[in-house]
């Protein structure tokens, strides 16, 4: 084979490998089912995964009993969800970008909150409804 076939055939394979890696470089991506363990096994998930953080549904369980069943996205609690404390109390209601945010519930054994919170604060009481 002369050089200049070589050459030929040397960056016809370049090109290829080339195309191949940045195809799977830039192929989509799906969410998938995940089970981590974290922290030595003390904090525990289970739920949809995308791109290894957790998004979409899921269950997040702390070793001291806290556990939070609802929405992630990019890792963080976001939606609908519940929390659960050892300590008694619970939220119920909505999250954005990990902070209580929005309409819920919030439980106590001597009060239950309902209305709105924004970054985990109570803000208002909801409206009686009809």
């Amino acid at each position: 084979m002369s050089n200049h076939h070589l050459r030929y055939f040397l960056e016809i394979i370049t090109m290829l490998t080339i195309c191949a890696f940045a195809w799977l470089a830039l192929a989509p991506q799906t969410a998938t089912t995940a089970h981590y363990r974290l922290d030595a096994g003390r904090i525990t998930y289970d739920g949809r995964a995308f791109k290894g953080q957790f998004s979409g549904q899921g269950t997040l369980r702390f070793q001291n009993g806290d556990r939070y069943v609802g929405r992630f996205k990019a890792g963080r609690f976001n939606g609908r969800g519940r929390f659960t404390s050892h300590a008694g109390w619970r939220y119920v209601g909505h999250f954005k970008a990990g902070q209580v945010t929005g309409t819920g519930s919030l439980t106590t054994a001597q009060h239950t909150y309902r209305g709105t919170f924004k970054n985990g604060q109570f803000t208002r009481t909801q409206a009686p409804s009809d």
